[in-house]
């Protein structure tokens, strides 16, 4: 098995994870899964959405425990949802990418608005 905690995403993995957003979406259900090595054990990392009263949140699991769950588009002032679930699952796997690399699993403004996932920003 691959070592992720030294995993480079290269142009044609990030076209993969695209398309699979992609179809993801337009089926309805998203899953990623990820594995992460700590002390020579590999734990499973999955990102999920769910549709909260209102909007779209996101959930982290590790090794089906929930790690992260997100309601709101994090670093904003106030609990604004994401409005739609392709956001969610856009900052879900930002966050879920900086925990695979062992960075702290949280997103800056900057970061945030880079996503395009803050209404009234561009992409």
């Amino acid at each position: 098995m691959r070592n992720t905690t030294n995993m480079k995403i290269n142009r044609r993995s990030r076209v993969y994870i695209l398309l699979v957003i992609s179809l993801a979406v337009s089926f309805g259900t998203y899953i990623v899964t990820s594995y992460k090595k700590q002390n020579d054990e590999l734990l499973r990392v999955t990102l999920n959405s769910f549709e909260s009263g209102r909007g779209w949140g996101y959930e982290i699991f590790v090794d089906n425990k929930i790690f992260i769950r997100q309601e709101t588009i994090p670093s904003l002032p106030g609990e604004k949802p994401f409005l739609t679930k392709e956001n969610a699952l856009k900052t879900g796997n930002a966050v879920m990418q900086k925990l695979l690399k062992g960075e702290r699993p949280s997103l800056s403004f900057e970061e945030v608005t880079a996503l395009g996932v803050v209404p009234g920003s561009s992409e």
